[in-house]
């Protein structure tokens, strides 16, 4: 019993960082798909690249677990061969902060913030 009391903390507290470290892994990677598929799309497009950019990253980061996401256009990318760049922001909740919070380390207890790039040349034909 002894043992459980001594070890169980520990195990919980390994258990939410490794969830926390999930968490953070997966938003990144839905930060970067969006803002790629986003870039891609609008590199291909004929007319307006940056609005069928912005539509396609806002509509897959809709169907992300990102929350407050936003979707910038950093480069029109007007004519064929200029460059078009993206960028998605959005946060995740931070698990560690709460329990950071109870030990002293206010730092780092809002939620885990995540930002993408993607860069590519307009494409035409």
């Amino acid at each position: 019993m002894l043992e459980a009391v001594a070890t169980l903390p520990i195990a919980l507290l390994v258990l939410v960082a490794m969830v926390n470290l999930g968490f953070a892994v997966y938003a990144q990677q839905a930060a970067q798909n969006a803002a790629n598929y986003g870039a891609r799309v609008g590199s291909t497009a004929q007319n307006c690249r940056s609005c069928a950019a912005y539509v396609a990253a806002s509509q897959t980061v809709q169907q992300t677990l990102l929350r407050n996401a936003r979707v910038e256009i950093l480069a029109p990318g007007g004519v064929v061969g200029s460059v078009l760049k993206i960028r998605v922001t959005g946060e995740v909740p931070n698990l560690m902060g709460p329990l950071m919070a109870l030990v002293g380390g206010g730092q780092g207890s809002g939620p885990l913030h995540v930002s993408a790039d993607a860069v590519f040349r307009a494409e035409g034909w």
